[in-house]
């Protein structure tokens, strides 16, 4: 009996115990649950602090919770990164490795960063295990992590796992093996060269740019001479990256491949590994039939800048390709020299070609020489408008104050008059302002704006008389330099003649007015200045209304060279439209040139850094003149993509390659047509998810250079 009722207590005790844990373990869920709705509510950085130690308090039993509130949306990234990186020591390695497959974006990126931050090498060991995973999240953050964190440890096992792996674990090893620069890891690499798997080959010649190992030259020349043009590409890379002298030779045949793509990659290659003793393989390529070889030659030869190869380049002048003349001319300016000079002065009087002309005319833009200034003025006369424009400048290079009669005697020239101002101005001193007067009086506005501003240069007090009748011009552009040109010489603010605020909408000073409702097919350009608000705040707002109205200045007129049909200020930027891709990219070009010239003058607070984003297709047309639809939201899209936004495509940039400013995207629907024009470079940046538009969409970053 006695015995019966001990364990009939003992019973009692053990359900009292369980109940109690029980109640315990309830209130301790509760508890967490509500310290995670208080960090996540918290409005101090005090009150997030107090509510992450009092979460820490709680180790294990809190971590569940922790990542449960994060999957659901419950605890914000930021707070969950704060509590995590505090809570989580060694102990949590195993359970952090978990979640970097996990399909929550933002719990995969916080795992990365707690693994990288907190864990590093002692995490690599178990992420090898990662890459034989059946779930590619798995392997793929594995390999991105092992990548970043470089660790010579994993390489043996590493070389190890290459014998037994599939193509693609060949592959995501080769990856990592690139980053690391271990010893026995360029042999490994220069084997993979021989796969039969043409992505595998491709992604070892990458790996062994990386490491610039001189080893591997000889085998990476050798891949030249296969058929696959991506193959070809990736090589040509790889030993730009390299810069091994030795390669020179063997790139150099691949002038003559019959991709162009590869004649230019090769083009390029070759000039970065380039010196005098290829010239007399150079020179042979220049004797090609093929047009396209000549003119890859004589680009090369432009930049080896060896005095032996001027002989070359002169003959080149009278090649029958005035792509190979052009680069020709570019290269004879660097090299310059008394004779180099004469030869040009020759070309000036060359009657019977008019393209020996205009290279001769260009020359002496790059060249100033004192000795050019007769041959020039005689030239004024000539019968082509392009070589009498590019003498007005070049006489204004010159700064001699002799020209300036030559200049005035053509005042009426209705082809070039319009550039005279500015080479008057460029010349300076009191002989230039009766003619820039006479300019004032022309019927064309481009001509009057430009004599107003060559009189604001000038900073005359003479002129004011003059300017301040421009006030009243006919033209709001006009008005407007006047106004300017007045500040530069007074230092006053002068209003136009009927006191009206002249600030005419971009839209209707192009010109060009579609009927509301319409649909048109055109290029559409996005402009905009970065960080103008960081400006803004760190400078103040009329530092950066300043900044705008240089860069508006600048834009307009461009704009209008090229047909611009629609114009709109976006605040820090422009929504511009052009009939054509070509204008659209000639017009990104030369604004980024122009902006370089300026900020070349300018102290760092003053340099103007932008974007833009071209697409084409089809617009509507409201009742403001607006542009809007699908293509236009595309447009604004493109241009404000980031690098951590980019989902990688075989041949595609790295996120970490995609420039923050002075960049131009495309769209796909413009890619083609922007790779016809002469000297327009692209590569493709990846694929990107654009808000409000449907699918994934390719965006390419395109050069001139």
């Amino acid at each position: 009996m006695l015995t019966d009722l001990k364990d009939a207590a003992r019973q009692y005790r053990d359900v009292i115990h369980t109940v109690k844990t029980s109640g315990d373990s309830m209130f301790e869920g509760s508890k967490i649950k509500k310290l995670i709705a208080e960090l996540n509510e918290a409005k101090t950085e005090s009150d997030q602090s107090k509510a992450v130690e009092a979460l820490v308090v709680y180790g294990r039993k809190a971590y569940p919770r922790i990542i449960d509130a994060f999957r659901n949306r419950r605890l914000h990234q930021t707070r969950a990164k704060a509590v995590l990186f505090r809570l989580c020591d060694f102990q949590y390695m195993v359970d952090i490795l978990q979640l970097i497959g996990e399909p929550n974006e933002e719990i995969r990126r916080t795992a990365k960063e707690l693994i990288l931050k907190k864990y590093a090498d002692a995490a690599a060991q178990p992420l090898l295990d990662y890459l034989r995973s059946a779930d590619s999240n798995f392997r793929m953050a594995a390999v991105d992590l092992l990548c970043t964190l470089r660790s010579k440890s994993c390489v043996p096992m590493l070389m190890a796992m290459y014998g037994e792996g599939d193509s693609e674990q060949k592959k995501n090893i080769i990856r990592i093996l690139g980053e690391t620069d271990a010893p026995g890891i360029t042999k490994l690499l220069i084997s993979a060269l021989s796969d039969t798997s043409l992505s595998l080959r491709i992604q070892a010649v990458r790996a062994l740019a990386v490491l610039k190992d001189p080893e591997c030259v000889v085998p990476l020349t050798q891949l030249l001479a296969e058929d696959d043009t991506l193959l070809k590409r990736a090589v040509l890379e790889a030993l730009a990256a390299i810069g091994d002298k030795r390669a020179a030779p063997a790139v150099l045949n691949l002038l003559k491949d019959v991709d162009l793509v590869i004649r230019q990659k090769s083009t390029e290659c070759v000039i970065q590994l380039a010196d005098a003793s290829i010239v007399p393989d150079i020179i042979k390529l220049m004797r090609d039939k093929d047009v396209n070889v000549r003119r890859c030659a004589v680009d090369v030869l432009n930049n080896v800048r060896d005095p032996s190869t001027a002989d070359t380049l002169v003959a080149a002048m009278k090649d029958s390709d005035w792509w190979v003349r052009q680069i020709a001319t570019d290269a004879l300016a660097e090299v310059k020299g008394e004779n180099i000079v004469k030869f040009f002065i020759a070309m000036l009087k060359d009657s019977s070609d008019v393209n020996v002309r205009r290279c001769a005319v260009e020359f002496f833009n790059k060249v100033t020489d004192p000795s050019a200034l007769e041959p020039l003025i005689a030239t004024l006369n000539d019968t082509d408008w392009w070589v009498r424009e590019k003498v007005v400048t070049a006489l204004g290079a010159l700064k001699d104050k002799r020209a300036v009669a030559a200049l005035s005697s053509v005042l009426d020239d209705s082809e070039i008059k319009w550039v005279i101002p500015s080479a008057l101005a460029s010349i300076g001193g009191q002989e230039v302002i009766e003619p820039l007067f006479v300019l004032l009086a022309d019927s064309e506005k481009r001509v009057r704006v430009g004599a107003v501003k060559a009189l604001g240069k000038l900073k005359n007090p003479d002129t004011i008389t003059k300017l301040k009748e421009m006030l009243d011009d006919h033209e709001d552009e006009v008005r407007l330099e006047a106004v300017n040109a007045l500040k530069e010489i007074t230092g006053r603010v002068f209003k136009t003649g009927d006191g009206k605020q002249q600030q005419q909408t971009l839209k209707t000073m192009m010109g060009f007015v579609l009927p509301e409702g319409s649909i048109q097919t055109e290029a559409i350009l996005v402009l905009d200045l970065c960080n103008s608000t960081g400006i803004a705040n760190k400078y103040g707002d009329q530092f950066a209304l300043d900044l705008t109205k240089t860069l508006t200045e600048k834009v307009r007129p461009i704009a209008a060279k090229e047909g611009c049909r629609f114009m709109k200020s976006t605040g820090d930027g422009f929504l511009i439209t052009f009939p054509k891709v070509v204008n659209a990219i000639r017009f990104a070009f030369t604004i980024l040139k122009e902006i370089a010239a300026h900020n070349e003058t300018q102290d760092d607070s003053a340099r103007i850094q932008l974007r833009f984003a071209i697409n084409q297709g089809e617009t509507r047309i409201d009742a403001k003149g607006d542009r809007l639809g699908v293509a236009t939201n595309m447009t604004f899209r493109v241009e404000g993509v980031k690098g951590e936004d980019l989902i990688p495509l075989e041949g595609s940039m790295k996120k970490e390659e995609l420039p923050l400013v002075d960049r131009v995207l495309v769209t796909e629907h413009v890619i083609e047509d922007a790779l016809q024009i002469e000297g327009i470079k692209s590569r493709l940046v990846g694929l990107f998810e654009l808000k409000g538009i449907s699918g994934l969409h390719r965006v390419y970053l395109i050069t001139n250079t």
